[in-house]
C-alpha cells in the first residue's frame, strides 16, 4: 500500500492519499468485537448527485429490486433527494454498483428548541447543529429531519425537511459511561438500550424530553447494514474521526465500525474524509480522500471521483 508523505495542502490538491501502517504496537485494550460480517459494498455518505445516484464519489444504480427507507418505514426512490445521507448496501463490482438498499440515515429528526441569531446553528433533540444557508428558512419549535454527519457531539447537516412522524430520532454510535449510555450527547432511556455495546451504531424512535436532556425510547435499530447485499467485503465512508482510547486512535464519528488497528489516522483528525477499503469485522481502509467543507467544491471532487 502506497505510504506517501502528503501534506493536508497536497492531499487537497491531489484529492487522494494513502494511509500508513507503521506498526506501532498499541498497549490500550481493543475494542470488543460488535461490527461482524466479510460480498457486498457498504456505502455512507451524502447523495450529490443524479444520473444513479452519487454517493461519497460512488456512482450507483438502482433497478426494480432496490429498497428505499428512512426511520421511519418505506419510501419511494422519487422521496430521496441531493443531500440526504445515505446508507446503501449494493452489489457488483466497484465500477458497475447495483444498489440492494438505500436507506436515509437522519442522525437526528425532532423539534428545533434553540437557534443561534446568524441562523447558522440550532439545536433539535439536544444536539449543535450546523446548517447552510439554503435550511435557514425553519424557525423555533419546527419539526425537522436532518441529514449530514456528525462530527463529534454536533452534526454537520447537508440538508433539513420537515419531519414526516411524529415521533423523535436520534442515529449514531453508542457510548457508555458509569452506566449511562449515550447516542452523540444524549441519553438513553428504555427496553433494550442497556445492550448496546461501546461504540456500535443504533438508531432510536421515540421522545426526547428537553427538561431532562433524556430520550425515551420506543423503538430500538441496532444494525447499520442489515445484509440487503450479503456480508459487506468493502465499505467506503464519508465523514469526520473523533478520537478514541483504543487503537488505532481514531474511529469515524457516528458510523458504528471499527478502523483495523494498525491504521495511521493522524493526518486526517481535522478533516472530512471519504475513506475506502476492505472489510472484514474491521474497516482496512487503504485509501482517503480530504473533502473541501464548502458543498459546491465537494460535490465537484466527488463527482469526478464518481466517473
Amino acid at each position: 500500500m502506497t505510504t506517501g508523505k502528503l501534506s493536508r495542502r497536497a492531499a487537497l490538491a491531489a484529492g487522494l492519499s494513502g494511509l500508513m501502517l507503521p506498526g506501532t504496537v498499541w498497549s490500550q485494550p481493543a475494542e470488543r468485537e460488535v461490527e461482524g460480517g466479510i460480498g457486498g459494498t457498504g456505502i455512507v455518505g451524502v447523495l450529490t448527485d443524479f444520473g444513479s445516484l452519487i454517493v461519497g464519489g460512488n456512482r450507483v444504480q438502482t433497478d426494480a429490486t432496490t429498497r428505499f427507507s428512512d426511520g421511519f418505514g418505506g419510501l419511494r426512490e422519487e422521496d430521496v433527494q441531493i443531500g440526504d445521507s445515505l446508507t446503501v448496501e449494493a452489489t457488483g463490482a466497484p465500477d458497475a454498483l447495483i444498489a440492494r438498499r438505500v436507506h436515509v440515515t437522519h442522525p437526528l429528526v425532532g423539534r428545533i428548541s434553540a437557534a443561534s441569531e446568524d441562523g447558522r446553528r440550532v439545536t433539535i433533540n439536544g444536539v449543535e447543529v450546523v446548517i447552510g444557508s439554503r435550511d435557514r428558512g425553519f424557525v423555533l419549535g419546527d419539526r425537522v429531519a436532518v441529514s449530514g454527519l456528525w462530527q463529534g457531539t454536533r452534526v454537520m447537516a447537508s440538508r433539513l425537511t420537515a419531519a414526516r412522524s411524529d415521533l423523535d430520532l436520534i442515529s449514531g454510535d453508542a457510548k457508555r459511561s458509569a452506566g449511562d449510555i449515550r447516542l452523540g450527547t444524549v441519553s438513553l432511556r428504555g427496553r433494550g438500550v442497556g445492550a448496546l455495546p461501546q461504540g456500535s451504531f443504533a438508531s432510536a424512535t421515540g421522545r426526547y424530553d428537553a427538561d431532562t436532556g433524556r430520550f425515551r425510547v420506543d423503538t430500538l435499530s441496532t444494525q447499520r447494514f442489515i445484509g440487503a447485499a450479503g456480508p459487506l467485503a468493502r465499505l467506503s465512508i464519508e465523514g469526520y474521526l473523533e478520537p478514541t482510547d483504543t487503537a488505532p486512535g481514531y474511529r469515524i464519528s457516528g458510523l458504528g465500525h471499527s478502523f483495523e488497528r494498525t491504521l495511521d489516522l493522524k493526518r486526517y483528525a481535522e478533516a472530512r474524509v471519504r475513506f475506502s477499503g476492505a472489510y472484514t469485522g474491521r474497516f482496512a481502509a487503504d485509501s482517503a480522500v480530504i473533502l473541501p467543507e464548502a458543498a459546491e467544491a465537494r460535490r465537484r471532487l466527488l463527482r469526478r471521483l464518481s466517473r
